[in-house]
Order: C-alpha cells, then structure tokens, then sequence
C-alpha cells in the first residue's frame, strides 16, 4: 500500500482536495480489510475473492457506490496491481444490466409482467458473480413463460452489456465517417477495422498493457490477428461472421478442459458461473453480446438483424455471431 504516494498523485492531477479525501477514505479501509486478512505487505496475492468480500462488506455499509468501486479499481492499476485491478473491473461489469433488461421487459410487455419476472430485488451494485448468476438463471426461466422467444431475445439485445446509448454515439459516429471514406464499401470498411485491431493490440502487447481485462501476450496477439472474424467481423455473401475473442484468452488457449475452456471464452458476469458449476441457463441471454457486437458494424448506418450461432453457454468452444447485410455495396 502506498497512500501517500497516490494522495500525491491524484494531487498532481488537480483533482478537488474533497474528492481526493472520499478516494483516500475507502483505499485506507480497504488497506485495514487486507491488514485483516495479512495482505497489507502483499496485495500481490489480492485478487476476486478478496474484492467480493470486500464489496460485500461495502453492499452492508451502504458504501457500495461506482465512485468507491472505481476508486479502489484505479488504485490497484497505480500500484500495477493487474490481478486486483481486473478484480475491480469484473465486480463492476454489467452492473446495470439487470436493470436494463427489466426496463426493457417494461417497456414491451408492462409493469404487471415485469413485476412477474422480477419478483425479487435486482442484486445490488457488488453483488458476486455466484449470485448474479443465480438471480439470471432464475429470471431467464420466467421470461420464458411470461414471453415469447423472439421478444425475449429482443429485450436481451437491446441490453447490450448494460453501456447507455450515449456511450456509443461518439464511436458509432467515428465509424460512418469511416464507412463513408471508404467509399460505402463493407470489405474496405472491414479491412480498415481489422487493421486498426491489429494496430491497438500490437500497442498494447508492446507497451505490456491489458485490453480492457485481457492480456496480450505474444501467443494472444497472433491468435487474434490470425481470425478475420474476431472483435471485427468477415464478409461472406450477404452476411458478416462476427467471433468474440475469449475473455480469459491466455487460458483459454492452454486449457483442456472443454468446460473450463468454454468458462474461459465466456464474457458475461451473469452467466459464466453457470458454465463453471454445469448448470443449464437459457442462451437467449447471449443475445446481449449480440447487440454489443451490433456496435462493431454501427458504421454501416443501419440496424442490422442478427443472431447468435455459436456461445459458450450452449456448449461451443466460441462464441460467434451472424448479421444480415441489406442492399449495401460490398
């Protein structure tokens, strides 16, 4: 722990000295919880459960705020605390998506069926990834029975891992006008994607940095550049082929394990435990990665259909999706 050294730190960056001391108060409590646990001299061997634990002492206290959880996360990334730092990001993922997808089910279908599927409270802000995935298996199962498949899948998409619309707006906008000086065409369009992957994860295995939680190791790197589909997409007729690099890439590529190899290849907190534990949960949650991949070609300046092929949860080795191009210049 290093307090001083950040105190300093957030100082040189001229944040408010009121701000700087709400930051400070919870690393120092978080420092006393690892002090409980003798980690204070090692945060090194800190990881998941030790934020989980912390984070459940956070929901009792009703400190559990994005401000705390942020401010935890980017301190370990100071100190390169990698395994602490990824820790923080995975308890914060998907945070709102529950909610989303409620609303999402509100706006479709009314109040009375929403209160049907969410009988119970969503799961607060830090709850672990065990008991999110117990609250999703569950309100999958009603969705089931209070509305028809294709609906189901539809109010999944528009969740889209949770990120408002106005989070994409600026990239999505980037990419028409990328789109466009490309003269309208997919192929040149796509080929500009996939160099500008291969450009920023080149960087990032360079300059030993992670992309978003995922390392970039050598064997990483050539893997990804080798797939024209992943996190970009591959033009095939009228439809594009759209794979997701695993989440846990570096051991998803040494594992033997079909099970833990589809755990591994999993990104959503709501579900991967299920995948982990051999429980069933409907796949129609995979469709929320559909619709955030559905960012991955907002360049083309249409709403695309799309569905989802292949997904850890079903039983595949990856996940991948299809969209349907319309009467667009490929």
């Amino acid at each position: 722990m290093e307090p001083e050294g950040y105190r300093a730190h957030l100082h040189g960056r001229g944040i408010p000295a009121d701000v700087i001391e709400q930051r400070m108060a919870i690393i120092e409590e978080f420092g006393e919880f690892l002090a409980g646990l003798g980690l204070e001299e090692n945060m090194a061997a800190a990881g998941k459960e030790e934020a989980e634990e912390f984070a459940q002492r956070l929901i009792a206290e009703g400190s559990n705020t994005l401000e705390n959880l942020s401010s935890l996360r980017d301190y370990a990334g100071w100190l390169g605390q990698r395994r602490l730092y990824v820790a923080w990001i995975e308890v914060m993922d998907c945070h709102n998506a529950l909610e989303v997808l409620a609303d999402e089910v509100e706006a479709g279908h009314g109040r009375e069926v929403r209160d049907r599927v969410f009988r119970e409270a969503l799961p607060p802000l830090g709850a672990g990834e065990a008991g999110r995935c117990t609250y999703t298996r569950t309100i999958a199962e009603r969705m089931a029975q209070q509305i028809a498949p294709q609906e189901a899948r539809q109010a999944w998409f528009h969740v889209q891992h949770g990120i408002p619309p106005a989070s994409w707006r600026e990239s999505d906008r980037a990419d028409r006008e990328k789109y466009r000086q490309c003269g309208n065409n997919v192929d040149r369009f796509l080929d500009l994607k996939r160099r500008e992957r291969n450009a920023l994860l080149t960087r990032l295995h360079d300059e030993n940095k992670l992309w978003y939680t995922v390392e970039i190791n050598d064997e990483v790197l050539e893997f990804v550049k080798s797939d024209p589909e992943m996190e970009v997409g591959r033009r095939e007729g009228d439809k594009v082929y759209i794979t997701k690099i695993p989440y846990n890439a570096v051991r998803y590529l040494h594992e033997a394990d079909s099970a833990m190899k589809r755990y591994y290849a999993c990104h959503c907190p709501l579900l991967r435990e299920a995948i982990r534990k051999g429980q069933s949960i409907s796949p129609d949650v995979c469709n929320c990665s559909l619709g955030h991949a559905s960012h991955y070609l907002a360049g083309l300046g249409q709403d695309l259909k799309g569905e989802v092929l292949e997904s850890a949860v079903k039983g595949d080795g990856r996940c991948r999706f299809v969209f349907y191009l319309p009467d667009v210049e490929v």
